[in-house]
């Protein structure tokens, strides 16, 4: 068998930028555990996790790693089960581990053992430059959360300090969680039904409406938020299963049935 050589493996200038993306994906997966009003306090920890390393990288003590640990145990205890998937992720490897290259992918297990230690891991440079990958990312996450947060003056004036915290005027959003009952579909099965309406042409397309369009009207007709729906309508292939496949289809004959006795009563 031949050795495994340097042309063989991904150019390393690409490694940070492949090693980012593969930390965005966790990143959206553990989101998925996280209510909305608290998502963009999620987003804070790992944009304030990345400069605490960034900085751990360039002067590796023991105190500037304590920093870290420090504030990752401190953010688990307040969460708790909210960061069962980010665990499951093994999104602490991202930060500065040494088999991070190899845990998630980047090299084969062959590929990694080759190189020598210090190829092994990010360098300094190369940890920069992930971290920025990672935060113009998030930046773009946190950015879009908080241009749906309502004003901070009218989020106070709509609480009467009088009345035990009831709102003035409108009600509570709905807390949605993936599998609640509280629609016959749950957040995969709704993303799923508005790829095949949008197939059928129901309503509009990708080109005229865009995923974060359709997941903000479809939070207002389910509740679902649509930050959530919008991340469920980029992984559709993860929904395409059997189960979903059938709960949409015994929908539709339900809507069938309906219409029909509608019919027949014309």
């Amino acid at each position: 068998m031949s050795k495994q050589t340097d042309t063989d493996r991904v150019e390393r200038r690409l490694v940070p930028s492949l090693l980012a993306r593969k930390y965005m994906k966790d990143y959206e997966a553990s989101a998925t555990e996280f209510p909305e009003d608290k998502r963009v306090e999620f987003l804070e920890h790992l944009l304030e996790s990345l400069d605490i390393v960034e900085a751990y990288m360039s002067s590796p003590t023991k105190e500037n790693w304590k920093v870290f640990a420090d504030k990752e145990n401190a953010f688990l205890k307040k969460h708790g089960k909210r960061l069962k998937i980010y665990r499951q992720m093994r999104m602490y490897l991202y930060y500065g581990d040494s088999i991070v290259l190899c845990e998630k992918a980047i090299y084969t297990a062959e590929e990694w053992n080759s190189l020598s230690r210090e190829k092994q891991k990010l360098n300094p440079e190369e940890f920069s430059e992930f971290a920025k990958c990672c935060r113009n990312s998030l930046y773009l996450d946190r950015e879009f959360l908080l241009l749906e947060q309502s004003p901070e003056d009218e989020r106070e004036e709509g609480f009467n300090g009088t009345d035990g915290g009831k709102r003035k005027g409108k009600k509570r959003k709905i807390k949605r969680t993936a599998n609640d009952n509280l629609t016959c579909l749950n957040q995969g099965q709704t993303a799923l039904l508005i790829y095949y309406l949008q197939q059928e042409r129901v309503f509009l397309k990708d080109e005229f409406l865009k995923k974060t369009d359709a997941g903000a009207a479809f939070e207002i007709l389910t509740g679902y938020s649509q930050e959530t729906l919008r991340q469920e309508l980029g992984k559709l292939k993860d929904h395409q299963n059997k189960i979903n496949l059938k709960e949409i289809d015994n929908l539709l004959t339900r809507l069938k049935i309906a219409i029909d006795k509608a019919l027949k009563e014309k």
